[in-house]
Formats: C-alpha cells, sequence, structure tokens
C-alpha cells in the first residue's frame, strides 16, 4: 500500500466525519434554538440572545433576526479565522435559521415544566452542538466567531471566552425580560462550559505509545505524513529471544489512537504495541485534538 493511498484515504474519512458532525451540530442547535429556548422562558446568550430581544420587541422571527444579526461577523470570520471556516458557518447559519423558524410548524415546541431542569438540558445539548460544529471547524455564528477570533488571537479558553460573552450579552436579556430569564441562562451556560470542556478533555487526553518492530523506517514515515507527529527510535533487545529490534516512541491525543492503530495494522502488521498515559506535556507539543 502507497503512503499517498495511505494520506488519501484519512483525508476521505476526515471530510466524511467533518459532514456528519455538521448536519449533526446543525440539528442539534435548531432543536435548542427554536423549539426549546422560546417556550421554557430561559434566556440566552451570544446572537441568539440578542435574536430573542429582537423577536419580543419587533416581532421578526428569531432565525430571521439570527441570520440578519450574523452578516456583519462574516467579514471578521474570513479576515482573521479562514476562509473554510466562514463558508461553513454561513451554511450552518442559513439552514439553522430556517429550522429554527419552520421546526416549531411541524413539532411542536417542547415545555418541559421545570425551567431549571429546561437550563440544564438546554446547556447539555447547545454544549454538545457546538462542539460538533467547531471540531468540524464551523460554527453558530455570532459570538462564536468573535469567541474563537480572541481565543486564537490571545490563547484564552474558548469555553472560558464564551461565557464571559455570554454574561455580556446576559446584561442585554436581563434588561428586557426578567432577570429569571437570565438566572437561568447563566445555569445553562455553566452546563454548556462544562460540556464543552469535558468533550474536549475526553478526546485530548495525551498518550505515549511505543511501537517495537524490525522495519520501523517505512512507519515513522506514515507517522510523519499522516499524524504529522515526531517519534524517537530506539535500538532494543528482546529479552527472551535476545533478538534486536528497533521501537518508535511518540506522544499523541487520545483522538489520534484509532488512526495510529489503523496505519501500524496497514504498515507494520507485526508490531508491538504499548500505550500509556501521559499526565503533563511541556515543551513544543502541538494539539491535533478535537479542538474547540
Amino acid at each position: 500500500m502507497k503512503l499517498s493511498d495511505t494520506i488519501y484515504t484519512t483525508d476521505q474519512h476526515k471530510q466524511s466525519k467533518n459532514v456528519f458532525l455538521i448536519v449533526l451540530g446543525t440539528i442539534l442547535f435548531s432543536i435548542y434554538a427554536g423549539l426549546l429556548i422560546p417556550v421554557n422562558n430561559i434566556g440566552a446568550g451570544g446572537a441568539l440572545g440578542l435574536s430573542l430581544v429582537i423577536n419580543k420587541l419587533t416581532g421578526i422571527k428569531i432565525g430571521t433576526a439570527q441570520f440578519v444579526l450574523n452578516v456583519p461577523l462574516f467579514y471578521l470570520g474570513f479576515r482573521y479565522i479562514g476562509r473554510k471556516f466562514v463558508i461553513l458557518t454561513g451554511i450552518v447559519i442559513s439552514v439553522s435559521s430556517f429550522l429554527i423558524n419552520n421546526l416549531p410548524k411541524i413539532i411542536p415546541p417542547v415545555n418541559l415544566g421545570d425551567s431549571l431542569v429546561a437550563a440544564i438540558f438546554c446547556g447539555i445539548i447547545s454544549g454538545l452542538a457546538m462542539c460538533c460544529l467547531l471540531v468540524a471547524g464551523a460554527s453558530t455564528g455570532g459570538t462564536d466567531i468573535t469567541g474563537k477570533f480572541i481565543s486564537s488571537q490571545f490563547n484564552y479558553s474558548l469555553p472560558t471566552v464564551f461565557l464571559i460573552q455570554d454574561i455580556n450579552i446576559y446584561t442585554i436579556v436581563w434588561i428586557f425580560f426578567d432577570i429569571k430569564y437570565v438566572m437561568y441562562a447563566l445555569v445553562m451556560s455553566f452546563v454548556r462550559n462544562q460540556t464543552m470542556k469535558g468533550v474536549q478533555k475526553l478526546f485530548s487526553a495525551y498518550i505515549q505509545c511505543t511501537i517495537i518492530c524490525s522495519n520501523p523506517e517505512k512507519m515513522v514515515e506514515v507517522i510523519n505524513n499522516t499524524l504529522h507527529r515526531g517519534s524517537t527510535i530506539m535500538d532494543v533487545e528482546g529479552g527472551y529471544s535476545h533478538e534486536k529490534k528497533r521501537m518508535i516512541i511518540l506522544v499523541i491525543q487520545q483522538n489520534e489512537m484509532h488512526l495510529l492503530r489503523k496505519l501500524v495494522a496497514k504498515n507494520c502488521p507485526e508490531a508491538f504495541i504499548t500505550v500509556s498515559a501521559v499526565n503533563t506535556i511541556v515543551g513544543n507539543f502541538k494539539e491535533h485534538s478535537y479542538r474547540l
């Protein structure tokens, strides 16, 4: 199997995964914004929170207001984040705005009867939706764009940036809605923040892998070109057979483990692999995780 074939297959898998995540994230966000938030007396942050205010003051549909608010932010995203990000975000905003306006006509909005339960549930749903979209290189627009810009420019934690932005939006929501809307919205934001951190931690855990094989050069080339990870090669000797072999040592993140196993199985099927957890890394290590 040629190295180019391996890379091509990996790219196809990544593209399919991103399409699935964008579709799933858009549906989850539309359900959260169109079916749960308006009927459960909960405020919201970001462009959605401002859309709720505009809807109350002018009667403009929430989805329409969200779309209009996002148009000026496309320049910021295009200028500082990337063309692909803006295109994908534009698709998500267009589709989600349509769904937010029309889902209530098809599916009755869900009133959970308890605003606290609704806030917790909405926080989980919105957190999962944002994780799916941000991992795939898109977003729900609004403060997602400004948050990603601030996070990339100043190296702040993205969930924390979202929380700070939401607090500012909640101040505006407080002026036009009851204080209870804001209180439940703060609970929702906290749950969403923890959901996003939990998802990121799940997939970004550091692990050290050792691969013992007789011909590591091919395996190292595949690792360098597909995983884009450095590695160390050491000469080793079997304690029982005294057979001379070589050992590859590399540190990856949890989300890369599945791909590494596939690469080893295809290119060095006789290899022996061990995996151990790494608590802390200090130095030049690039994040390849499902970064938010």
